[in-house]
């Protein structure tokens, strides 16, 4: 008779996880983070954006006041530079998780790598949208509004290439011209208002940098493309114009680069083929959002798309269940659901000879 022997698994906390969340969504971001790596049964070290402190601040308070044990929550303040790669170098932190900029990532797995860590990095984003004819035209326009001006185009999942099957084509750009120029632009107290400024003069210069770029590359602005005039106090805001461009080629600036502002590029496409080819040519691979109501075509384009997620007939239709990441450099590792339970513990299998 064989040797008989039982094997079973367990998951065990990391001890600490080091969590890292960016300026753009810095609460749902932020606690996307620390939960699930709290409820593994870790303590978390965090360290929220330098430039949106305030409800990092105030999540700390109120953790406080609901009798968080001293220590099992650290919320700490500071530049990333400093305190970020502070986090990222200890000895004792095993794991990262992190969502920001590429070349932060770049860095971080470089400091990570030789230390053997748990890496997850939530990174860039350059999202194509694929509309095609037979799409729900009121719906796709809609969804593609949100999706290119949403919280003024500072959103990683953001789309700032679209592309339109030619029947349909100078419709939608006439649609999404109307939209943008229907929006209104203002402060969270003006309720009328539906966009607002930029996070910083420093990102307002980066923004209007490749609205200069798309214009001396040959776009054609459909719309925006400036600084608007705002009235009194307004005026010294950090705004630019909604933006819509036609007529540049994939290799332009504003269509390989992710500028992380409310404008998009439109272009027309003929085949299915074509389409596929020109939305994964970029070195990002985050988010695509498909139009159609043919869904067989729906499966197929969503399986053919290099993105860690594929909407159809929506966008940003969230169940935090679900992994979320991205391909190629918007990242490594998938968080949500059971996917950050795996990455916040250390998996053990337990071999017993009977």
């Amino acid at each position: 008779m064989g040797t008989v022997a039982m094997n079973y698994t367990m998951r065990t906390p990391l001890g600490i996880a080091g969590c890292i969340s960016p300026w753009n969504l810095p609460l749902y971001l932020f606690t996307w983070k620390i939960a699930p790596a709290l409820a593994s049964g870790n303590c978390v070290i965090a360290k929220p954006s330098e430039i949106t402190p305030m409800t990092a601040f105030h999540l700390a308070e109120l953790s406080i006041e609901a009798g968080m044990p001293a220590g099992v929550l650290n919320i700490i303040h500071g530049y990333g530079h400093k305190v970020g790669k502070a986090i990222v170098s200890h000895k004792d932190i095993p794991a990262i998780s992190f969502t920001g900029g590429t070349k932060t990532g770049e860095e971080i797995a470089r400091t990570a790598a030789p230390m053997f860590k748990k890496i997850s990095l939530e990174l860039g984003g350059k999202n194509p949208n694929i509309i095609f004819a037979d799409c729900d035209f009121d719906a796709a326009v809609e969804g593609t509004m949100r999706s290119a001006f949403a919280n003024c185009g500072q959103v990683c999942l953001g789309t700032e290439r679209v592309y339109v099957e030619r029947p349909i084509f100078e419709k939608f750009v006439a649609a999404m011209k109307k939209g943008a120029e229907g929006l209104k632009l203002g402060v969270p107290e003006d309720e009328t208002a539906n966009m607002g400024p930029l996070i910083s003069k420093e990102h307002q210069q980066k923004v209007l940098s490749y609205y200069a770029k798309a214009k001396a590359e040959g776009a054609t602005i459909v719309t925006g493309g400036g600084v608007p005039d705002m009235p009194g106090e307004l005026a010294h805001g950090c705004w630019v114009q909604p933006t819509i461009w036609t007529g540049l080629p994939e290799t332009a600036s504003v269509v390989k680069e992710e500028v992380f502002g409310p404008c998009c590029h439109i272009a027309p496409f003929d085949t299915e083929e074509e389409v596929l080819a020109r939305a994964n040519d970029n070195e990002y691979g985050l988010a695509t959002a498909i139009w159609t109501q043919n869904i067989s075509r729906a499966h197929r384009v969503a399986a053919k798309m290099e993105v860690g997620i594929a909407w159809v007939n929506s966008w940003f239709l969230r169940d935090l269940r679900t992994p979320f990441g991205g391909a190629k450099q918007s990242g490594i590792g998938r968080e949500g659901g059971v996917h950050s339970l795996e990455f916040y513990t250390e998996l053990k299998n337990i071999c017993i000879k009977l």
